[in-house]
């Protein structure tokens, strides 16, 4: 493979990305990762010290796209607007991309704490904390009875976590009907008024 170094490590991430989340981190080597992306195995550790670097960049990377999602969702004007539009967001992303969220916590315990660490804060920053802030700001301007937004976040995430698995039956669902009906469901609840 030939291209500039940022070329080639993004073609190792997506493949990395592809491969770890259908046979997960345990049941992938670095020989098939290198194979997918079309370099060689020295080739990928010039690149990637180990597989735990490599699912870090994985992480981030995803991260950094999605951070990008949020960062445009708390444009739109409310808390309903802004999480619609996270939702849909998200929904777009190809189920192999959706699963990555997923994928960062079930294989988080796998690395060491450092790296671990990384990653958190990383998430926490790019994601969690800027979802929070749409229900905090929700709260503050009286479209949102008064919630703990941490707690919120993680409800809304509840909601969406059967989405984030390409082989869950719900992952087939995921479109922008999906997304209004959860947000409406969260914001509303369900019962008949």
């Amino acid at each position: 493979m030939s291209g500039s170094t940022d070329t080639v490590r993004e073609t190792i991430i997506a493949a990395a990305a592809r491969l770890i989340v259908t046979q997960g981190y345990d049941g992938v080597a670095m020989r098939e990762i290198a194979e997918a992306a079309g370099i060689s195995k020295p080739g990928l550790y010039y690149h990637f010290r180990d597989k735990e670097d490599l699912l870090e960049a994985v992480l981030t990377h995803w991260i950094a796209e999605t951070e990008a999602l949020v960062a445009a969702a708390r444009q739109a004007p409310g808390a309903r607007a802004r999480l619609t539009i996270l939702v849909r967001g998200l929904f777009a992303q190809a189920p192999l991309q959706r699963a990555l969220i997923r994928l960062g916590t079930q294989d988080l315990p796998r690395l060491g704490d450092a790296t671990r660490e990384r990653i958190r804060d990383c998430y926490a920053s790019g994601f969690l904390e800027p979802i929070e802030a749409i229900f905090r700001d929700g709260v503050a301007q009286g479209e949102l009875r008064a919630v703990n937004p941490h707690l919120t976040t993680w409800l809304l995430l509840g909601m969406l976590y059967p989405f984030f698995h390409t082989d869950h039956p719900c992952a087939r669902l995921a479109d922008e009907h999906t997304a209004t009906q959860i947000v409406e469901t969260l914001l509303d609840g369900i019962a008949a008024r």
